[in-house]
């Protein structure tokens, strides 16, 4: 059963020998200050590791593409990373500019063998010394126009731009993270997997035992947040194949 924010505050409140809630809501004093650790806790894991695979916006639609794209319009260079957000406040939380893909697989009318390719990530400072007055001096002579190789990111951190300007119609497409919110209502969990919870209370349990200045218990519990941090790290974010060997046998070599 997923521990949810209030069961996870009680379990915390029980561990300090405090009364338990019967809701978050409202809380007040001791149990006021747990609510905000497991909180606390939840952002600090967060933030801790950049492009969480949990906090993946929306499944890929292809792992080697990405799990969102823009089509390009032709002749048009700047575009909104998230279409339809109005404000910074519902845009994405962050989005991974090294791995932008463009391609001509999905497009209307476009057949096989489609075009694949890697976009080279450019400060706009490189692109301006190098390329834009050239790109910009000509950019209503569609000849100059042709197949983008690199990916650039606006000032305001809302849009992508392309560079050369696309040529005709592509999809690019990027990994996009959602940072969550925080937990308020008594049943609301958090997005990582249940076995990882631990990690949560540990570091919560940090912040209690450092409140309540009992530094040895502190110590433990930030030792086994830590811990339980690169374990989450490793197996979320870069599993690696696990191997076995047979040692039922073993060769004498002459």
């Amino acid at each position: 059963m997923a521990k949810t924010y209030l069961s996870m505050v009680n379990e915390l409140l029980v561990e300090i020998n405090e009364p338990e809630v019967t809701t978050v809501s409202g809380a007040l004093g001791i149990q006021k200050f747990v609510s905000n650790c497991v909180n606390r806790a939840y952002f600090d894991i967060v933030d801790a590791v950049d492009e969480w695979s949990w906090l993946h916006t929306a499944a890929p639609q292809n792992e080697y593409y990405g799990n969102h794209f823009v089509e390009t319009v032709e002749g048009t260079r700047w575009y909104l990373m998230k279409p339809g957000s109005s404000t910074v406040d519902s845009d994405f939380d962050s989005v991974n500019w090294d791995a932008f893909t463009l391609t001509t697989e999905g497009v209307s009318g476009e057949s096989s063998p489609h075009t694949i390719n890697k976009l080279a990530f450019s400060t706009l400072s490189a692109w301006r010394q190098n390329y834009a007055a050239s790109e910009e001096a000509n950019k209503a002579n569609t000849q100059t126009y042709g197949t983008p190789v690199r990916v650039l990111r606006s000032s305001d951190g809302r849009r992508f731009g392309l560079s050369p300007i696309p040529d005709k119609v592509y999809r690019i497409y990027f990994f996009a993270y959602n940072r969550p919110t925080a937990l308020a209502a008594d049943t609301d969990t958090v997005l990582f997997p249940e076995q990882y919870k631990p990690v949560l209370l540990a570091r919560a349990r940090y912040y209690i035992y450092q409140f309540k200045d009992n530094i040895a218990q502190s110590q433990l519990a930030l030792d086994e947040y830590k811990k339980g941090l690169q374990n989450m790290a490793d197996n979320l974010n870069s599993p690696q194949p696990q191997y076995m060997s047979d040692v039922r046998f073993t060769y004498l070599l002459p």
